[in-house]
């Protein structure tokens, strides 16, 4: 029976608040399982989420062991603070005495001394005009949009570019910001950002003008995917500061130039026009991207991972490619892996433009995923494309008839299991985990193509995400999203190409990113590892190959592609995967070359 999104999150929810966990012990260890959803939120994420008032509260239960929580009612004497948890997993902390009452379902009563709150109520007043000091800022350059007439151009680019991530879930204060395909979406949906047109910025709500004047400045730092690093936490504009000046300084330092006191008088525009120029020259550098995404939040924070570009190819020639040699070229004394994969496919793409076999150039790509899945020790995992190369094709910068009349049916994804999940579950399990993946990941693919072109010449219709840029380790999956539930889908790996350090993906004359990937699924713990992350890289490298390989194939032959037809729902439904496992099991080199 597959599980559900929301029997899982069900179970997730009962166990978090069990009362003889949150009335058993101190308040801080009750609290702190509330607020971390019992440790699968991180701390600094979760502490993150709170108002300024709620962390001043949180700060004060640390270290105090007489301090407890009381269940809702338990009390004659009112309790002053009242905690809810929300349908998401997310803690409040009210003062109904205040006019502060709760929206989500209260789990819990807090009482503290006088003297405590009169310690709460002295940290609160600094820490607000400071923030009421930041947004000055922020106002200012709303109302000089507003006098230069730009302002509606930038609140429909404020509208557009929310569709244009998986989900927007963040806080400021107590109202909800979120556009999302499967929860809440204030903004769109329920019209928060067009109930804002036509209206000038002293008639929008404080927390209104903050949102749209801070996704301006994000959207600068690299396009919409930097709303989510805010995912699950509360915007302010001390946060957003702080946000963009800690980034500019990363950046300095991995470019080995110095950090100057001029980040700490730089006005906002100015840090984040300087973090988008920077980021570029980051990317051509000596240090890797990458994100780690909580399932339970949404949010995607971005890290450096000091790596030299020359360091993130293979070596040797995996078994899994090894297995492959019948059909493809024997390696050659001192080949590496990417110059035999460039090799092997040249000469499948001879033999399927000759006689139109395309079995060759499948065997290559399951070969790379399935070393991908063997060296990073993943229950799975997969990488994706677009069926007919030539679908891509076209003159720089034009939409076109070709990409526009993109269906979800054109493009596939090779999805495969390691040999022990082969072996430990029943062979129709396997096959319904591998399609239902399959079809999500083609929808993705579909859904990435527009976002490498201009916005002005997408159709207004044409509903797409931004594509990946870099790779990300993920966490929780299973917990909140429908699909990744029932394929369990728990910690993840995603490596997408063309990577960063790389030329975009060209064909024809248009360039691309996120065309193909590689990415590596675990369905239980422990969680991918940075030594994972370098895996995944290393066989999105080799996937990479692959693809320019076909696409300098079809330059030189009059833009001829072969279309893949392998990997749909007759190639799963006949257990086809089985092939490719099959072969690796008869194969006794070892699994290596990493360098």
């Amino acid at each position: 029976m597959r599980r559900t999104k929301s029997d899982q999150w069900s179970q997730e929810l009962r166990e978090v608040r069990d009362p003889a966990a949150l009335f058993g012990g101190s308040a801080q260890t009750a609290v702190l399982r509330l607020l971390t959803m019992a440790g699968k939120v991180p701390f600094r994420s979760a502490f993150d989420s709170l108002t300024l008032r709620e962390r001043a509260i949180v700060g004060h239960l640390l270290g105090r062991q007489e301090l407890r929580l009381t269940a809702p009612g338990a009390d004659p004497s009112p309790a002053g603070f009242v905690l809810a948890h929300s349908s998401l997993g997310k803690l409040t902390v009210h003062e109904p005495a205040r006019g502060d009452l709760p929206t989500g379902e209260v789990v819990a009563e807090l009482a503290l001394p006088g003297w405590l709150v009169e310690m709460i109520d002295e940290e609160c007043l600094p820490a607000q005009a400071e923030e009421e000091h930041q947004r000055h800022e922020l106002d200012q350059m709303l109302h000089t949009w507003h006098a230069d007439g730009s302002l509606p151009a930038r609140l429909e680019e404020v509208v557009d570019w929310v569709e244009r991530v998986e989900t927007v879930l963040i806080y400021v204060e107590r109202r909800v910001f979120s556009r999302s395909d499967s929860g809440s979406s204030t903004l769109i949906r329920d019209g928060v950002l067009p109930a804002l047109r036509g209206r000038a910025p002293a008639d929008w709500s404080p927390q209104e003008r903050l949102f749209v004047a801070a996704v301006q400045l994000l959207f600068r730092t690299g396009r919409a995917v930097r709303f989510e690093e805010f995912n699950g936490r509360q915007l302010s504009a001390v946060s957003l500061r702080r946000t963009l000046t800690t980034r500019c300084a990363t950046y300095l330092r991995a470019l080995d130039e110095p950090v100057t006191g001029q980040l700490g008088t730089a006005t906002l525009a100015e840090l984040a026009a300087l973090a988008g120029d920077l980021v570029e020259r980051v990317d051509g550098g000596g240090d890797l991207r990458y994100r780690r995404v909580n399932g339970l939040t949404y949010a995607k924070d971005e890290y450096l991972l000091p790596w030299e570009p020359d360091r993130r190819s293979q070596a040797v020639l995996p078994r899994t490619l090894h297995a492959l040699t019948d059909a493809c070229p024997e390696p050659a004394d001192g080949e590496d892996a990417a110059a035999w994969v460039r090799r092997a496919t040249a000469a499948a793409l001879r033999t399927a433009h000759d006689s139109g076999d395309e079995g060759d150039l499948n065997r290559i790509l399951e070969g790379i995923v399935l070393g991908a899945v063997v060296d990073g020790r993943a229950d799975y995992g997969m990488s994706s494309g677009v069926r007919d190369l030539s679908r891509l094709n076209g003159l720089a910068g034009e939409y076109g008839e070709e990409v526009a009349g993109l269906k979800k049916p054109d493009f596939f994804c090779c999805v495969l299991p390691s040999p022990e999940m082969a072996a430990d579950l029943p062979a129709a399990a396997v096959t319904d985990i591998l399609w239902q993946v399959a079809q999500r990941m083609m929808y993705n693919r579909w859904h990435f193509v527009p976002g490498n072109f201009d916005r002005v010449a997408v159709p207004r219709q044409r509903h797409y995400f931004f594509p990946p840029l870099v790779p990300d380790i993920g966490e929780w999956g299973d917990l909140r999203h429908g699909g990744h539930s029932t394929a369990r889908v728990r910690y993840t790996l995603r490596a997408p190409g063309a990577a960063m350090w790389k030329q975009p993906f060209t064909v024809g004359g248009r360039q691309y990113r996120g065309a193909y990937d590689i990415r590596l699924v675990r369905m239980d713990g422990p969680p991918f590892t940075l030594d994972d992350l370098r895996v995944a890289c290393r066989y999105s490298a080799l996937v990479d190959v692959f693809w320019r390989e076909i696409a300098s194939y079809a330059d030189a032959h009059g833009g001829w592609s072969p279309t893949i037809g392998s990997f749909g729902g007759d190639w799963y439904a006949s257990q086809a995967w089985r092939a490719p496992v099959d072969r690796l099991a008869v194969v006794g080199e070892p699994v290596g070359g990493l360098v």
